[in-house]
């Protein structure tokens, strides 16, 4: 009896230490084998030290940004780090998104007044029984006009100045329109006589046209025949790796016309106009850069109501650019709305004949234009297709006629659609971060003074770039590099690079300054039913869900505070094993790379694509995770708000821009 006890006794003490042992060497020897529970074990340690930057709310937290310098990668090397993903326009699980849009119509009662090829006043009346007047419109700031008398107006006189309302009447009948033309700016003119080009000018014009939300694939499944055109008949080089770094239009353009962040510079937000700046004067628009070197400078949108500098920032203080469309828009979308019309015509119609004409009116000066057209496109890519035969005809208008002999082509999106179902699939993600740009220059320039750069934009084209390098390019325009510029591999520790010189192949997106959450070529790993990691991505979503709340917080009257409904897709970014083992290059002419590095993972990324409730938002966020530290970093730049939110944060737009994102006002539930 009492062997039989202590053999139970036994018994309970082996089975007690296998447990004891299992239970230690799962904690302890485990995570060492399985990386999965490695970082879990890390992440449980303690709760993170969450540090939330990247705030828009606080003038007062802004910091200065300095560019980062990043050591890693070398100047050059015989192996691509950065591989950016080959989309296909066509893809099985896209393809229902797209159909053929039917044809805008305006009204169907003719414009009795329009603008003819010569730039001059033209009716549909009998000259003899009709009579015209015109108001001409003027810019007294970027949210008001002035106006002008009513003068009469004949057929073949020029506008009195770019914008201007008409009315036309016959007998008892009258009909009222806007038009709108390049009126010879003599201002710009005298300036543009007395300045001095540049030394090492290249002699280019600059001439850009682009689309909201258009992304690499959208032109080729909307704009195929320009870009066919594009392509083999103007020969333009179109940048397939390309990639965003930010969200929206403004982060877009204020690299490219800058060469820096809205964080970089002094603070333009509407939201804190007695502490703001206009953007005119604190920011180093390019185009000032092209007045100074003798150009006629030309910017244009076509979206008043949503700008780029004038939405969420303060606007202009003073015009521009020599020639400016904001004021026409203003007036149309007052009488108007925003229509796709003018009047019984499309609307591209008058916008393509307007850089015609601006080409036209300064042939004999350095020309400087960006138009960047929103109606067919922001709201619904589908109706870009629109669009294509209008264009394609204006580049050969304007190739064969001429205006493209001495000009730098630039076709190009902002980034890609932003919203919707396309956005919510893994392609739809990589296109918004992929928008099209391509470069066109003139055979003759192509094969003479330019072939290098010419070369240089051919070997580009797969390696990786980004807005700030479109800057430091046309930069180049001003003064085109040596010969031996033209060579040499650009530092890859430089973020911004012209596509005129060799690119360095090793370069990252660290390097570029493309932040993790806009990067389309790094590894991901999807985790979302990894059982190793459930626990911690449920936590790490649960901060995201906080941070939102903290934001909304002191307006919790207005906004209703957020609950996290599910986490529908998590992933984590899988170091680029080149990235990762490259040590150095062998040789002096750091051209053969050494990857026998031993780097090991201190940080880690996670993507996450959660839903939150009231409102049934969809946020997709992007956080560093610093294991040392157990740091969790919220990037509230690296937020992305990817379904439509309507009116639900109307309580608070016009009080804070920034939080519409994230509020859903109490009426709305």
């Amino acid at each position: 009896m009492l062997f039989t006890h202590r053999r139970r006794w036994f018994s309970v003490i082996v089975l007690t230490s296998l447990i004891l042992t299992f239970f230690l060497f799962m904690t302890t020897i485990g995570p060492k084998i399985n990386r999965d529970a490695e970082i879990v074990m890390l992440n449980d340690a303690k709760d993170f030290n969450v540090i939330v930057i990247g705030s828009e709310i606080d003038p007062a937290s802004r910091k200065p940004v300095t560019e980062t310098k990043s050591t890693k990668g070398s100047e050059d090397s015989n192996k691509k780090i950065c591989n950016v993903p080959k989309l296909d326009k066509d893809a099985a699980d896209v393809a229902r998104f797209f159909k053929s849009e039917t044809p805008t119509h305006c009204y169907a009662q003719p414009n009795w007044a329009f603008i003819d090829s010569n730039g001059r006043f033209a009716t549909i009346l009998s000259k003899a029984t009709s009579l015209c007047q015109v108001q001409a419109i003027q810019r007294q700031s970027d949210h008001e006009m002035t106006y002008g008398q009513w003068i009469d107006i004949r057929v073949g006189d020029p506008l009195p100045s770019d914008f201007v309302k008409v009315n036309c009447s016959l007998g008892e009948h009258n009909w009222d329109g806007l038009l709108m033309s390049v009126v010879r700016n003599e201002k710009a003119v005298e300036r543009a006589k007395n300045r001095k080009q540049p030394a090492a000018w290249s002699e280019l014009d600059v001439f850009i046209l682009g689309h909201d939300s258009a992304s690499h694939m959208m032109y080729l499944r909307k704009l195929p025949k320009t870009v066919a055109y594009f392509e083999k008949i103007m020969g333009g080089v179109v940048f397939d790796a390309y990639n965003i770094v930010g969200d929206g239009t403004a982060r877009a353009f204020v690299p490219i016309l800058t060469g820096q962040t809205e964080e970089e510079l002094p603070l333009t937000r509407q939201q804190w106009f007695s502490k703001s700046y206009y953007v005119d004067d604190v920011y180093p628009f390019i185009w000032k850069n092209f007045s100074d070197a003798g150009y006629v400078t030309l910017y244009g949108e076509d979206e008043a109501q949503i700008g780029t500098f004038t939405f969420r920032m303060k606007g202009f203080k003073n015009q521009p650019t020599d020639h400016y469309t904001r004021t026409y828009f203003q007036e149309h979308e007052k009488l108007h709305g925003r229509t796709r019309c003018s009047g019984s015509s499309p609307f591209y119609e008058s916008w393509f004949r307007y850089s015609k004409e601006f080409m036209k009116t300064y042939k004999d000066f350095p020309r400087f234009l960006l138009m960047f057209m929103g109606t067919f496109s922001h709201s619904d890519y589908n109706r870009l297709g629109q669009v294509d035969d209008a264009m394609v005809k204006h580049l050969k208008e304007m190739h064969e006629g001429g205006f493209f002999d001495r000009a730098l082509v630039v076709m190009m999106g902002d980034h890609g659609a932003r919203f919707d179902e396309l956005r919510n699939t893994h392609q739809g993600q990589l296109e918004e971060r992929l928008p099209f740009f391509g470069f066109a220059l003139p055979k003759k320039l192509r094969e003479g003074k330019m072939k290098a750069a010419w070369e240089n934009l051919l070997r580009n084209k797969e390696i990786l770039s980004t807005p700030f390098d479109i800057h430091a390019t046309l930069m180049d325009v001003l003064h085109i590099p040596s010969e031996q510029k033209l060579k040499a591999v650009q530092n890859a520790s430089k973020r911004s690079l012209s596509l005129f010189r060799p690119l360095p192949l090793s370069r990252t997106c660290e390097q570029a300054g493309v932040a993790p959450h806009w990067c389309t070529c790094l590894d991901w790993e999807n985790i979302t039913n990894l059982t190793s990691t459930k626990d911690l991505l449920q936590r790490i979503a649960l901060v995201v869900v906080e941070t939102i709340n903290n934001l909304t917080k002191p307006h919790r009257a207005l906004c209703a505070p957020l609950h996290l409904k599910a986490l529908i897709h998590a992933q984590r970014m899988v170091p680029n094993e080149a990235l990762l083992k490259f040590k150095k290059t062998k040789d002096s002419d750091q051209i053969v790379p050494d990857f026998s590095g031993t780097n090991t993972l201190g940080i880690v990324y996670y993507q996450l694509k959660l839903i939150t409730t009231p409102g049934d938002a969809e946020y997709e966020i992007t956080l560093r995770h610093e294991l040392s530290s157990n740091n969790l970093i919220v990037d509230l730049t690296s937020i992305s708000h990817i379904n439509r939110y309507g009116d639900r944060p109307h309580c608070i737009i016009e009080k804070n821009y920034f939080l519409g994102t994230y509020c859903v006002c109490y009426d709305k539930i």
